[in-house]
């Protein structure tokens, strides 16, 4: 496979972009990371002193702009930035790989989706849940049609209890709160596993529990066909990064996962993940063995998404997500905030 020459636009506090520039970098097989452009004064001078991005040359947006001999942009600015910044490198020209969840106007991404479909351009959204190996397995399952139709959809995703200061910087300028900030991850897999639903209920609030109003817990609920699925993730959980959990309940049977992640370090890479899956089926064997779990060896939380990604661009195979499906989860993600 051809290595993919890139750069690196944005360095986001809030982003993936460390954890996204570590694994490229893990990855010389596939990538030639040719620099990084931060055009943020003080987000750049934090990202100068990281490890992940020592002995990388730093570069002037309007040089990487012209720089037609790159294959890939990977965006990784501020989450509202994200959409603003992939368009401007699409309508270059550029493969693009953009953090998630790509800002907050429809109008943008709608363009930003019509841009890369006309002009032909490889083009991926970071949600690395969709490569979780026990992710993976739950989607062969359900393929498989061994959950039988879907009933419900519950999923957790909270961090540990951030601090006063951290959330009342992450949250005064996102309108969605939590629900935008990891609900995002939730949502994209709700959709890819049930589609839309028939009807959006957002309950995001204030716990109060902080000196200002930002939306530190976010709670929707989705009707569909056959039942009702919700998300939830919270800012002021203690230990809530303890329990992040999937469920998945049919009429054949139900699949728990539990942690979906687990970080781990492994070899000096901080994002490598354990995870144990326990799958049920309704049958007429004895009760013990009705049941199994498979627990997963440890993995890349981004490696696997930025293989993919290599694969895309070189034309190795199509994108399992199309940017219409993208349009499709950021709608629904929207939604949900109550933004559209």
């Amino acid at each position: 496979m051809k290595k993919l020459r890139v750069v690196q636009v944005g360095t986001g506090p809030y982003t993936h972009s460390f954890h996204t520039m570590s694994a490229m970098r893990a990855l010389p097989e596939y990538y030639d990371v040719v620099g990084v452009c931060e055009p943020n004064e003080k987000d750049r001078a934090i990202a100068m002193g990281m490890e992940e991005y020592r002995g990388l040359q730093w570069l002037q947006l309007e040089d990487v702009l012209q720089d037609h001999s790159l294959d890939a942009i990977i965006v990784e600015t501020g989450e509202l930035d994200q959409g603003k910044t992939a368009l401007l490198f699409a309508e270059a020209g550029f493969n693009i790989h953009v953090d998630k969840p790509c800002g907050d106007d429809v109008a943008v991404f709608e363009k930003l989706v019509e841009t890369v479909q006309r002009k032909h351009l490889a083009f991926q959204v970071g949600y690395m849940l969709r490569y979780n190996p026990a992710v993976v397995r739950l989607m062969e399952t359900i393929r498989a049609g061994k959950l039988g139709e879907i009933i419900s959809f519950e999923a957790h995703m909270s961090p540990h209890r951030y601090n006063d200061s951290f959330c009342k910087e992450l949250l005064q300028y996102m309108r969605g709160g939590m629900t935008y900030y990891l609900g995002c991850h939730l949502i994209d897999l709700m959709y890819l596993i049930q589609g839309e639903p028939e009807e959006i209920l957002p309950y995001n609030v204030s716990t109060g529990t902080r000196d200002y109003e930002g939306l530190d817990y976010g709670f929707v609920v989705y009707r569909y066909k056959h039942g009702m699925s919700f998300i939830k993730t919270s800012a002021s959980e203690v230990s809530g990064d303890t329990r992040r959990q999937l469920v998945i309940t049919g009429t054949k049977g139900t699949v728990e996962i539990k942690p979906f992640e687990h970080p781990i370090e492994v070899n000096g890479i901080f994002c490598a993940n354990t995870v144990e899956m326990r799958l049920s089926y309704a049958s007429r064997l004895p009760f013990e063995q009705r049941s199994e779990v498979v627990s997963f060896p440890p993995f890349g939380r981004y490696a696997d998404m930025m293989i993919d990604f290599a694969r895309i661009v070189n034309g190795e195979g199509q994108n399992p997500y199309p940017p219409e499906h993208e349009l499709a989860v950021f709608q629904l993600l929207l939604k949900s905030c109550g933004l559209h």
